[in-house]
């Protein structure tokens, strides 16, 4: 379909497609432990069944809930039942910096990394905004992927054939106009934060494959707990996110390292950019109007 928001592809997906498949050789996850976060519900969920559709040896996922999880578990159990990957289930809050250094030690060497948990304040201007609320974004969507990265670096498989991939899960919102997306500060401006925080890792780590995605938008409890349609801009199928994250895990997304791309955006006609997507500030973060 046309692009409902601007674009570098003339392409915009809303629902997988064949290039993003897990079932592509290229894609293969084989032999691959991969971690994540917020794994009970909506992006964190997805991304598990399509991991494990790649190949995946070995999920863990990690969430707050047990139940939730354990839902997760129970949809890849379903979806494998010739045998699929190994699931580990692991109870943890993203800011216990004690909970996060246990569930390391334990996991042990990893290849994926999904810094996908989330908070989505209430709705507020800044002056209504309860201060709770405002500011636990940023203790789940900043200080959370900190912790976090900080706790499994030291385990990430660099012995492998292929660089271990960090991947943070962040918002279209902060490329919209504020027109389209008022009431979110709290939100918006801690995404931000984390975006730029990826930034550094991937400046610090070039023997990570480091980037950021938007996984698009999706009738989930967050989308539903933030009360921020935008208009003329479709819902997502839930299969879109999942699938481009084994893309983006895959030596295909090389070309994106540092970077933030939209699952939406159509892969084949990233690819034919990579050579300027790679060699200037494009999908960085930055000041509009600064001098290149």
């Amino acid at each position: 379909m046309a692009a409902p928001l601007p674009s570098p592809t003339a392409t915009w997906h809303t629902a997988t497609y064949p290039a993003i498949s897990p079932l592509r050789p290229e894609l293969s996850q084989k032999g691959r432990t991969v971690v994540i976060t917020g794994a009970g519900t909506g992006v964190g969920r997805q991304a598990a069944l399509a991991f494990a559709q790649a190949g995946a040896a070995r999920l863990v996922l990690l969430g707050r809930t047990a139940s939730t999880l354990e839902g997760t578990a129970s949809l890849i159990a379903a979806a494998h039942p010739a045998g699929g990957p190994a699931v580990e289930i692991h109870v943890v809050d993203i800011t216990d910096e004690a909970g996060l250094a246990r569930v390391a030690a334990a996991v042990g060497a990893w290849d994926v990394l999904l810094l996908n948990a989330v908070y989505g304040p209430p709705n507020s201007t800044i002056a209504s905004a309860s201060v709770d609320k405002w500011w636990q974004s940023f203790e789940t969507n900043v200080k959370g992927p900190f912790l976090t990265i900080r706790a499994f670096l030291p385990t990430a498989n660099r012995s492998g054939d292929r660089q271990p991939a960090v991947i943070g899960l962040t918002t279209g919102m902060l490329a919209v106009p504020l027109a389209l997306g008022p009431l979110m500060s709290g939100y918006t401006a801690a995404k931000m934060a984390q975006l730029r925080v990826i930034e550094y890792l991937a400046a610090e780590h070039p023997d990570l494959f480091v980037a950021s995605a938007h996984p698009g938008m999706y009738d989930t409890p967050l989308l539903a707990s933030m009360q921020q349609p935008l208009d003329g801009v479709p819902l997502d199928d839930i299969s879109l996110a999942g699938d481009f994250l084994v893309w983006m895990a895959s030596p295909e997304a090389a070309f994106l390292r540092g970077k933030l791309a939209w699952a939406n955006w159509d892969v084949d006609e990233l690819k034919q950019q990579a050579e300027s997507i790679q060699a200037g500030p494009r999908f960085t973060t930055g000041i509009v109007g600064w001098p290149q």
